[in-house]
């Protein structure tokens, strides 16, 4: 199915949610507590950018603003957005993303617009950190009781992160399945199961991962394959990477996407018009909208709830909007050195600072460990389509 047709699907499948009456919060950045928004009787929907969104209304937005950004504000500026019951929005993450905010509430009056501010650091001595996110997921829990009288519910909370859980454990084994044998599963199937849990995130969907990770287990248990990636996706979730046991011949070249808010499976469609393109040359992806949303440690159910979502979010790695390069470059690092990675490209979101500002460390960081690598600017439309596949082809043909 082509990019399109998977964003239709997804679409299609949201509108049913709306019209049969579910209450539907969307979502910006990923990295927030699905399991809140559950509790409170809502379904969490992460709002993506659409290749065909008209532009045209930069009039309305600084000069900051990066594509994605403008992608978004165009997608309601030409009512392209379902009615949702609101809108969260992250504060301080960027500028970009706290400007669309300002913007949203002055020019979309019906709209309801929540925010949930982020803590700069990840961690803290003290766990003052966490403390702040924690009190900052309460206040954003009490307003959704109050303005939608729909209150936290403990029952719906423990369900929620059993489904969120199955969801992640699901999508691990996938990813890690990848690593071992790229060829195991398409990574178009694996980043299409990722995308639509988090656009409808029901049984339905977590359906369709347990017959994918069901499948796939059938495939490599008779690979001798199980035990390398549980390996795999333990190394990733502890950041230990000892116990790695990768089989002893793995087809080559081995690349990684790395990037901020780029969605996989645009890339993936991206990757398949590339002339003689191998299935297994695209092993991972480090993205926000997939690696670190599916290899994010879940809420504990023994902690506060406020505490325990908090941590959750926090557990996102390598991602940019966190204060400590070396933190994020030791992600990115563990990934190239212990998976046998021989090529890395860095997608950067056009005008996004986080991504452009990163993109030379990351860079620098693949040169110590002698994977090549390249930066590819692009935007949500993939405007310059023929020029980013020609420079993919070129940076592939360089791996041999």
């Amino acid at each position: 199915m082509s990019y399109e047709g998977v964003i239709e699907q997804s679409a299609a499948g949201l509108k049913e949610l709306v019209e049969s009456g579910e209450e539907i919060i969307g979502y910006i950045y990923p990295h927030v507590p699905l399991e809140l928004f559950m509790a409170h009787g809502f379904t969490p929907s992460l709002i993506r950018a659409l290749p065909g969104a008209s532009s045209g209304y930069e009039e309305s937005l600084q000069t900051f603003a990066c594509a994605y950004i403008r992608n978004l504000y165009s997608q309601r500026a030409n009512g392209q957005f379902l009615t949702l019951s609101g809108l969260l929005f992250p504060a301080n993450t960027c500028d970009s993303l706290q400007n669309l905010s300002d913007i949203w509430r002055v020019r979309f009056h019906d709209d309801k617009v929540l925010r949930l501010t982020y803590p700069v650091t990840r961690y803290s001595q003290d766990e003052s950190t966490t403390k702040f996110l924690a009190e900052e997921i309460r206040l954003l829990s009490e307003k959704l009781s109050r303005d939608y009288n729909r209150p936290f519910l403990a029952e719906s909370y423990e369900s929620a992160i059993d489904l969120v859980q199955e969801f992640r454990k699901g999508t691990q084994f996938l990813y890690s399945a990848r690593v071992v044998n790229p060829r195991i599963i398409s990574y178009s199937e694996v980043v299409r199961l990722v995308r639509t849990f988090l656009s409808i995130p029901t049984m339905s969907s977590i359906s369709d991962i347990r017959e994918a990770v069901s499948t796939v287990q059938v495939a490599a248990d008779e690979l001798g394959l199980l035990d390398s990636i549980e390996s795999v996706r333990h190394a990733i979730l502890s950041g230990d990477y000892s116990g790695v046991r990768l089989p002893e011949e793995l087809e080559t070249p081995r690349i990684v996407i790395a990037g901020g808010m780029v969605e996989p499976q645009a890339i993936a469609a991206l990757m398949h018009e590339i002339p003689n393109f191998s299935e297994s040359t695209l092993v991972l992806d480090n993205l926000s909208f997939g690696f670190k949303v599916v290899f994010t440690i879940p809420p504990s159910k023994a902690d506060d709830p406020f505490m325990a979502m908090a941590k959750s979010v926090l557990s996102a790695p390598g991602e940019p909007t966190h204060e400590g390069l070396s933190y994020r470059m030791g992600v990115m690092k563990g990934l190239l050195k212990n998976l046998s990675i021989q090529g890395l490209i860095v997608c950067e979101q056009s005008f996004c600072d986080p991504d452009q500002f990163e993109a030379p460390s990351i860079e620098k960081a693949a040169c110590e460990l002698d994977v090549k690598s390249i930066r590819m600017p692009l935007d949500p439309e993939f405007s310059d389509r023929g020029r980013i596949e020609t420079r993919i082809q070129s940076f592939l043909e360089t791996l041999g």
